[in-house]
């Protein structure tokens, strides 16, 4: 198995944190998830298509299901992952919009990675990095307020969702627990959230597989807990929207840098 990277991948509700040191190059990929990504030693680069030439940034902002890629070889970097549909998200987007990667000032992208640099290699509990990764993408926006608060219906949706997530169910049942019909879930589902039912319950599925993962349940209990086949299925799925197979992220404990590629 290529090794991807040597970190640390932890999960909360509307987001999750990798943080760690870059070995090889993701495959193009896109997620459901705004990303904003930081150097911690050291730049890190993106493309959005295959012949496109590398970008370097301090600092960066891919908004949710934009095809991308990113490299930051031997370098520490952390990758902060918000749901779009938050609070958070909404005013995230408000800010820096959803068609293109945003690049942050080398000031601001300093400022906002010096917290995550000190906290991980001084070894900080997981939930002090979660609590710092959060603030990191407040002060992003401040007391900037959302454009657009999400439809309550489509927010009792996530929760049916996030209660099933280890079973199959339909469209009808969830749009039935909302009060809406087949039709108008549907298209107020996509209005709201940017994408259909389906791919936005596999992301869910798939946050739940990794959060179950990379806590010490083996991928293959991981796989089942989140309704996916196997863990074959849980890692073709990681691949095509995180860019890695879930295994090729290793923890190798806080103070891995300088990591040489092959």
């Amino acid at each position: 198995m290529l090794i991807s990277g040597f970190g640390q991948f932890i999960f909360w509700k509307d987001g999750s944190l990798y943080i760690g040191s870059a070995v090889s190059p993701s495959e193009l990929h896109s997620h459901h998830a705004i990303q904003l990504s930081l150097g911690l030693q050291g730049k890190v680069q993106f493309k959005t298509t295959p012949a496109s030439d590398w970008i370097e940034y301090d600092g960066a902002v891919i908004p949710p299901d934009l095809l991308h890629t990113f490299q930051a070889p031997g370098r520490v970097l952390a990758h902060i992952f918000t749901q779009p549909e938050s609070q958070l998200g909404r005013r995230i987007l408000s800010r820096f919009g959803s068609q293109e990667i945003s690049r942050l000032s080398t000031e601001e992208a300093h400022r906002l990675a010096a917290p995550l640099k000190h906290a991980y290699f001084n070894d900080v509990p997981d939930a002090d990095l979660i609590q710092i990764a959060r603030q990191t993408c407040a002060q992003l926006v401040g007391a900037m307020e959302p454009e657009h608060i999400v439809d309550p219906r489509i927010l009792r949706a996530f929760t049916e969702i996030d209660h099933r997530l280890d079973s199959s169910f339909s469209l009808g049942e969830i749009a039935s627990r909302v009060g809406l019909s087949e039709g108008r879930f549907r298209h107020l589902f996509v209005t709201e959230t940017g994408v259909a039912f389906r791919p936005y319950v596999l992301w869910a599925r798939l946050n739940r597989a990794l959060a179950l993962g990379y806590s010490g349940v083996s991928w293959t209990e991981a796989a089942h807990a989140a309704y996916f086949a196997d863990s074959a299925h849980l890692t073709r799925t990681c691949r095509r929207m995180f860019g890695i197979a879930p295994s090729s992220i290793k923890d190798a404990g806080r103070a891995v840098a300088g990591i040489k590629t092959a």
